[in-house]
């Protein structure tokens, strides 16, 4: 089992936070996280909007790769569609060789509408682009000093590539970032992890029909956690962040530029309702039109409320997790506040988590 770090590093300017600020504080906690023992850290990615990733998240996590030795670092999505194939098979090789081998590479396809926009993407193409994409990177990844091919596809036309940017590691595992079946029945199809839950079953159906163990690919989304003496201690910090988050989601628009009414907006109030019974971020897909439930909820209380849940994960009484991603940080939480529970959680939960998976199933 792996426990990881998740972020979508994005400044709160409404708080005259600048993103210098934020990009900073998501580093640094990435450089805690190996101090701590986690095993990998991951950032998001988004553009033109305040939705959760930073619009480079390759740069940030070169920096990330240069000031850590053992810790992963990944993406938690890249947004396939907005990239140029080969220059992103570039940057990707470039930080698995500054890393020595610890890049993961999780993929997706966007989801944001200023994106596709502003790109001037088609969004009904997300899929078929972020699939092309993805068979670009590996076919140029496993590529020799000295080869030299042409990609001829639907979307993208290449020739005479001489791949010149050997990674490390002798296959970059993929994470696909993405909940609909077929998405997820693709990705088990090759053999891929998934940086979401299998919400359908799909996933681990379509691996054991191709002869693969699912308990032994990474699959799991991200958990926020927050930790107090008490439920009103554990959630003060982080209510008004995961609001803020929220409502980055409860009021965008969809992918034809239509926005929602301002009754969607979510109330800080209801963050805090959601948490107190536990109702952590399911990311239910909600009916058009419907107002949807807060996108950002913490796991929220005592230490030992926290430890209780993730051994219930461990154990697969919630389904199977086989990666625990965590994460510690909104937009707008005090750094005192993160890191509190980063360390709480190190130091009196994880090793209670590792010593349970150990045990034979």
């Amino acid at each position: 089992m792996r426990f990881s770090i998740v972020s979508g590093p994005r400044q709160r300017a409404d708080l005259g936070e600048t993103a210098y600020q934020a990009q900073r504080n998501f580093v640094e906690d990435a450089i805690l996280a190996e101090e701590l023992g986690f095993d990998a850290n991951y950032f998001g990615e988004h553009h033109f909007c305040f939705a959760s990733g930073t619009s480079s998240p390759l740069t940030l996590l070169t920096e990330v790769a240069v000031r850590t030795k053992r810790i992963r670092v990944g993406t938690s999505v890249i947004c396939a569609p907005f990239h140029n194939p080969l220059r992103l098979a570039e940057d990707i090789a470039a930080v698995d060789l500054i890393s020595n081998g610890r890049f993961d590479l999780g993929i997706g396809v966007g989801s944001q509408w200023e994106e596709f926009q502003t790109f001037g993407i088609d969004p009904k193409e997300r899929f078929g682009r972020t699939w092309e994409i993805i068979d670009i990177i590996e076919r140029c990844h496993a590529a020799k000093v000295g080869d030299v091919f042409d990609w001829n596809g639907k979307y993208y036309n290449f020739p005479g590539i001489n791949w010149t940017m050997q990674p490390v590691q002798e296959k970059i595992p993929i994470f696909w970032g993405g909940f609909g079946p077929q998405g997820v029945k693709r990705a088990a199809e090759r053999g891929y992890n998934l940086i979401a839950p299998d919400v359908t079953g799909t996933y681990q159906r379509i691996m054991r029909e191709h002869g693969r163990d699912p308990a032994k690919a990474h699959i799991g989304f991200a958990t926020l956690v927050t930790m107090g003496d008490t439920f009103d201690d554990a959630i003060a910090p982080m209510a008004e962040p995961c609001t803020w988050v929220s409502n980055q989601y409860a009021l965008r628009p969809d992918l034809e530029g239509n926005f929602p009414p301002e009754s969607h907006r979510i109330t800080i109030d209801e963050v805090i309702a959601k948490a107190r019974v536990g109702g952590i971020s399911d990311f239910a897909f909600t009916p058009p039109g419907q107002k949807p439930a807060p996108f950002s909820v913490p796991l929220a209380g005592t230490v030992s409320h926290v430890r209780d849940y993730f051994l219930s994960l461990v154990r697969g009484e919630r389904g199977l997790v086989t990666h625990f991603c965590l994460g510690f940080r909104e937009p707008g939480t005090p750094t005192e506040s993160v890191h509190k529970s980063m360390r709480l959680f190190a130091s009196e939960i994880l090793p209670a988590l590792r010593e349970e998976a150990a045990k034979p199933r």
